[in-house]
């Protein structure tokens, strides 16, 4: 199938330039508007992927070029980051498409690392999209699930004395579905396992989504998505479909406590309009609270969640395709929702200035120049004949200015890349205080993989945070953090992902601007706190949770 039969709707919005498609067409667009005369970003960042010993090679059997690839082939892919081998250093696992096997790279420090996916039993082969870990059984150790695009196979990984066994076949997840773009891990039903929610991009009306998968206790799952009311309330008409006819767009699923009440809810972005906010009932169901004239990204694909404005709540942004708004129906690009406090929203992007971000995926919002607020950061790009403006889309990043406003200084930060982006990881690969950050590039063979290393040396200092967990949510996936310094509260979560096909480390970094030390707040996943007065900055911290 091509372009033009997936996505309709996008191809009367843009402009066919001469050539084909996958980065060979054309010359690059014009750069996006510049910063303001003078402003520097508070730090800056350089490419260290050739020097890292990472390499990766993403191909799909029997396609020749990537003018022959489908849609989903296009934005499948992804990567995640974890500790696989528990040194508290962070891990690099990357999916490779069907032609070459996926890559576990294991951290050795100073940003080198060494390819090791065939020693351990993850050196996987399928059209590989959305990889994830999660430890599943609770004996301590990360066990993985990745998707598949076009039907492929999908896989359910367990850990045992770091070797990975395939255990798809006994884990209860039986999918039909044949897009599963992106996952994420949680404990929605607060039972004290990890449940895992899935992304189906153009799945067609079923009773069973195929959405959310309860934990058994024992490192199986069953369906749930019918009984939580996921099911019925994801499908929905999408602008492109006809008159009457459902579909399941979903691209990116977070779980986050947006309504601060202790239990994970539930954003999906999702392509067409259908963009969807899901209440935790507290009983093991979910009520749709999507306002649908707040939530109104038309073509909403990555996101990334967080306390932007440092009011205690997480705040919702979403990547999408921007376009000249003086186009007819033109697309209007990213948002930034703000949570007023109970998990309804109001959208702040014009006045944030986060709207013109391209053809926008994976996305992070973290504070990278530790100065105690989150900045945002997402790769761009779409390959297709039909969308020719997008094939030099170079990524987005976005400072914040402390007040709710942020600056667009990609190229003024180092950050470069024009390549066909489709997932990120943001995380302290050296362990020196600030936040990296690994692009995940899906091109067919043309395009090589970015690693930005984050060169914001001595200044401000910082404090990240590991949580250990009693039971079987050994990562502590869901607990609350929060950290008080020079009169300023941050929170974070712990989180199982993911960001679009791809999946932070499952740790809490702050910064903590000129304070040298902090107070920190955990609320654990069952609900218990733990205050700890006083910690040093500039550390790496790990917090066991009492019995």
């Amino acid at each position: 199938m091509t372009f033009r039969h997936y996505w309709p709707a996008l191809v009367s919005l843009t402009t066919v330039a001469c050539g084909g498609g996958g980065g060979n067409g054309g010359p690059p667009p014009p750069p996006a508007a510049p910063p303001p005369p003078g402003f520097q970003p508070a730090t800056t960042f350089r490419d260290i992927a050739d020097q890292s010993g990472i390499a990766r090679q993403f191909t799909i059997v029997g396609k020749p070029s990537a003018e022959t690839l489908s849609d989903p082939e296009r934005f499948g892919g992804g990567l995640a980051v974890v500790d696989i081998d528990a040194d508290n250093d962070l891990d690099i696992y990357l999916v490779a498409g069907n032609g070459s096997a996926n890559g576990l790279f294991r951290n050795d420090g100073n940003n080198q690392f060494t390819e090791i996916a065939s020693s351990v039993g993850l050196d996987l082969m399928h059209r590989g999209s959305g990889p994830a870990f999660g430890d599943i059984d609770g004996d301590g150790d990360q066990d993985l699930f990745v998707g598949s695009v076009e039907g492929d196979s999908y896989f359910v990984m367990r850990q045992d004395a770091g070797q990975f066994i395939d255990v798809t076949a006994t884990s209860g997840i039986q999918l039909t579905a044949e897009q599963t773009v992106s996952a994420s891990f949680t404990d929605y039903d607060m039972d004290g396992d990890l449940d895992l929610a899935l992304a189906h991009w153009r799945n067609p009306e079923s009773p069973d989504t195929e959405t959310l998968w309860a934990n058994n206790g024992d490192g199986t799952f069953y369906s749930a998505s019918i009984a939580s009311g996921i099911a019925a309330a994801l499908l929905t008409p999408a602008d492109n479909a006809a008159p009457g006819v459902l579909v399941d767009y979903s691209f990116s699923p977070i779980f986050t406590d947006l309504d601060n009440d202790g239990d994970p809810d539930l954003v999906v972005a999702a392509d067409f309009n259908t963009s969807q906010v899901f209440r935790n009932n507290g009983d093991g169901t979910f009520t749709a609270i999507t306002d649908p004239d707040v939530i109104v990204d038309d073509s909403g694909m990555g996101s990334a969640v967080g306390d932007y404005d440092n009011d205690g709540d997480m705040d919702w942004f979403v990547t999408a395709i921007y376009e000249d708004p003086s186009q007819p129906d033109a697309h209007i690009g990213n948002r930034l929702y703000r949570n007023l406090g109970d998990g309804n929203f109001e959208d702040v992007s014009e006045q944030a200035g986060i709207v013109d971000g391209g053809w926008g995926w994976g996305a992070c919002m973290e504070d990278f120049d530790n100065d105690g607020d989150l900045d945002i950061f997402h790769v761009n790009g779409f390959d297709a004949a039909s969308a020719q403006d997008f094939l030099f889309d170079q990524v987005r990043y976005f400072e914040s200015q402390g007040d709710g406003t942020f600056i667009e200084a990609a190229t003024e930060a180092g950050l470069l890349s024009a390549g066909q982006g489709r997932g990120v990881a943001c995380f302290d690969s050296d362990r020196d205080g600030d936040l990296d950050i690994f692009i995940s590039n899906n091109a067919f063979q043309s395009d090589t993989d970015n690693f930005y290393e984050n060169e914001l040396g001595i200044g401000n200092h910082y404090l990240t945070l590991d949580l250990q967990g009693n039971g079987p949510n050994t990562a502590c996936i869901g607990a609350r953090i929060e950290v008080s310094s020079g009169g300023l509260t941050q929170v974070r979560e712990i989180r199982g992902g993911n960001n679009y096909v791809s999946q932070n480390a499952a740790e809490a970094h702050f910064g903590l601007g000129t304070s040298t030390s902090a107070d920190v707040l955990v609320r654990w996943p069952d609900g218990t706190e733990s205050n700890i007065n006083g910690v040093a900055a500039d550390q790496f911290m790990t917090i066991q949770q009492p019995d």
